[in-house]
C-alpha cells in the first residue's frame, strides 16, 4: 500500500511551502553577511534582510496548531504503509 498523495499533501503543506518559499543557502549567507557588516545584532537584527525574509515566509506559512496531531497521523499512515 502507498500512503494517498492527497492526505500526505495535506499533512506536510505547511513545511513544504516553507521550503520553497526559502532562498538559496548561498543567498541567505548572503544576507546574513549584508546584516552583520551594517552591525545589525540585538533589536535591530529584526530589521536585517535574513530576519526579514525569513519572517516572511514563517508568517505566510504558518505551522498549524495541530502540528503533533498531523505528525502522529503521518506517522501512523508510514507505519500501516510498512506493514501493508
Amino acid at each position: 500500500m502507498i500512503i494517498p498523495d492527497k492526505k500526505f499533501e495535506k499533512i506536510t503543506e505547511w513545511s513544504n511551502n516553507r521550503v520553497r518559499a526559502y532562498k538559496n543557502v548561498q543567498d541567505q549567507l548572503d544576507m546574513l553577511w549584508h546584516d552583520i557588516d551594517s552591525g545589525k545584532f540585538g533589536e535591530d537584527a529584526k530589521t536585517g534582510e535574513l530576519y526579514l525574509s525569513i519572517k516572511a515566509i514563517k508568517d505566510s506559512n504558518p505551522k498549524p496548531d495541530n502540528l503533533k496531531e498531523l505528525k502522529q497521523e503521518l506517522a501512523d499512515l508510514i507505519e500501516a504503509d510498512e506493514n501493508a
